[in-house]
């Protein structure tokens, strides 16, 4: 994604999701879907 510079949650480089076929967030590491408010939802690119 793009970044974000303004407002509370900032990703000055970007940031991914990664999405299962139906749209969904899900935990990269286990596949499993994950709530909008967990920390895997957008991780930010270094």
């Amino acid at each position: 994604m793009d970044p974000v510079t303004t407002g509370k949650y900032q990703y000055p480089n970007g940031y991914v999701v990664y999405m299962n076929k139906a749209g969904q967030s899900v935990n990269p590491l286990t596949g499993q879907t994950i709530a909008k408010s967990s920390p895997y939802n957008h991780l930010p690119l270094p």
